[in-house]
């Protein structure tokens, strides 16, 4: 890349990442590198190389200056299949060619049939092109069409989202947004609730048989979801990640089990209507079973008492072991045993531990400055939140964020 591409590039990616936050600076910002972006409406459409799948034989491109040559191929492939379009193309994240899609008044319309027809015809495209002239397998994800340069971050995060389906569904290489949202739309079962309500009935049945009778309802319950043909298995993937969220939060109790469960490993092949049900029951089954057991003993059903208030209250400077204590009706003395024998861990370095996980995580991936963070993870002063810090991980956060 030139010097002036690189840094449109770079500016590109803080905008739709979400890294610069005030919307109003964007013309300014566009202005200095000579970009216009006047909309008014703009959709995202993200294109994700696959390396390991280039070329006739299917081989993997290793050298960075090879996978350059390609992604610049790749550019100039999108550049000139939407030469009639009002787009930019830009070098995105790791293995990923971005565009962004203008509509002026004129070009926007209201028929939801059309439009989406002209993006599955532009996705088919650029698949078909890129595939042709370069042999490389790549996946497209195509975001809403919204109002406004400030939607560009949530438009870029939907594009990148519906890219993941490709994961479950390996003959599909192009992925619209809206196809997912609507979908949600017309289920005539409010299934976020349902989860949530099936996860806590998981946690307080005290027989396994009651556990798999609990499944075999919770699944019949939201079996409108399963009733029309939904290639993507959408909703049924959405509550298989609400549930393993919930063994993730547990994962100091239910041992290395939930490492199988995760559902993109777990529902790993292109899938049928009537394949799909089969497959999300046993999910269920198994995550359910897991549950249930890590919470059948008494004592382990105390610690993930703890440990989900902890994970809830790490933020407050004041917290004690006693407020913990409180919550699961013991002694501080008792917990603290309790806590040490079931994770080989005292209670406050299991505080310590979230706080260092949250505060590298913002270091990382946020621009926020340190006594910012220190004080979001529950620190009473930068200098101290830097002591621990090195302590735990071995460097300062200075030394991190790089």
């Amino acid at each position: 890349m030139t010097g002036m591409s690189s840094l449109r590039s770079h500016i590109l990616n803080e905008i739709i990442t979400g890294s610069v936050e005030n919307s109003d600076d964007y013309l300014f910002i566009f202005e200095q590198i000579g970009l216009k972006l006047e909309g008014p409406y703009y959709l995202m459409l993200v294109v994700e190389l696959f390396w390991d799948r280039v070329g006739f034989g299917g081989g993997a491109i290793q050298s960075l200056r090879d996978r350059n040559l390609l992604k610049y191929a790749t550019v100039n492939i999108i550049e000139e299949t939407l030469a009639d379009w009002n787009a930019v193309t830009f070098y995105g994240q790791g293995n990923q060619i971005v565009t962004i899609l203008q509509y002026n008044e004129s070009d926007y319309t209201q028929n939801r049939a059309e439009n989406v027809s002209k993006l599955n015809l532009i996705g088919k495209t650029l698949v078909s092109n890129i595939q042709g002239y370069l042999h490389m397998e790549v996946v497209v994800g195509i975001s809403l069409l919204r109002l406004g340069l400030q939607t560009l971050p949530e438009s870029y995060r939907e594009a990148v989202n519906a890219i993941k389906w490709h994961a479950l569904y390996e003959d599909h290489n192009v992925f619209y947004a809206e196809d997912f949202s609507l979908k949600e739309a017309v289920v005539r079962v409010n299934w976020q609730e349902a989860t949530n309500q099936f996860i806590e009935c998981v946690k307080t049945r005290r027989k396994l048989e009651d556990v798999k009778e609990l499944v075999s309802r919770f699944i019949s319950d939201i079996s409108p979801i399963f009733e029309s043909d939904d290639s993507t298995a959408g909703i049924p993937l959405s509550i298989a990640y609400r549930v393993y969220a919930t063994l993730l939060e547990m994962k100091e109790t239910v041992g290395d089990g939930y490492k199988l469960l995760d559902p993109i490993m777990f529902f790993q092949f292109p899938l049928t209507g009537i394949e799909i049900k089969k497959r999300f029951a046993e999910f269920l089954l198994d995550t359910a079973g897991l549950i249930h057991t890590s919470m059948t003993d008494h004592d382990m059903a105390i610690i993930q008492q703890s440990i989900a208030y902890i994970r809830g209250n790490f933020r407050n400077k004041g917290l004690k072991i006693q407020d913990v204590a409180d919550h699961v009706h013991l002694s501080p003395n008792y917990l603290s045993y309790l806590f040490k024998q079931i994770t080989d861990q005292t209670v406050w370095e299991f505080v310590t531990k979230i706080r260092m996980e949250e505060s590298r995580q913002l270091l990382m991936n946020t621009n926020k400055k340190r006594y910012e963070i220190a004080d979001e993870v529950g620190y009473e002063s930068p200098e101290h939140f830097s002591r621990v810090f090195k302590r735990y991980y071995g460097e300062s956060p200075n030394t991190v964020r790089g």
